[in-house]
């Protein structure tokens, strides 16, 4: 079945739109913490948060992108350690809970804290 070149089009920008993206955003993290791991379904949440609204968000929500430094490999989600520090990105919802639940767009860990 050949498809119309303006509907081809049209999928490669939505699919592009939907990808996972290659860095984190080009701005400051919206908040720094430390991972704790949970063994309940929120997995890793974000604990020692520099803003004490996300204290204890879920950190692997919308499948964001996970780098480890140095050098920013991508990582995936079972390679965070508990008391790691992470940076962390998120979009522009979140759903006002206890604790907050945000569109996760970026992590960036750290490494074990001393």
């Amino acid at each position: 079945m050949k498809v119309p070149a303006g509907v081809a089009g049209a999928l490669l920008v939505l699919m592009a739109s939907c990808a996972i993206p290659r860095s984190v955003p080009d701005r400051e993290p919206d908040v720094t913490g430390v991972v704790h791991l949970r063994s309940d379904e929120r997995g890793a949440v974000l604990t020692e948060a520099s803003d004490g609204y996300f204290e204890g968000m879920g950190l692997l929500r919308s499948d964001p992108l996970i780098l480890r430094l140095p050098g920013n490999r991508q990582i995936e989600p079972s390679e965070i350690e508990a008391g790691e520090g992470i940076e962390v990105w998120v979009g522009d919802v979140c759903a006002e809970s206890d604790s907050v639940q945000c569109e996760i767009v970026a992590l960036r860990v750290l490494g074990l804290r001393n």
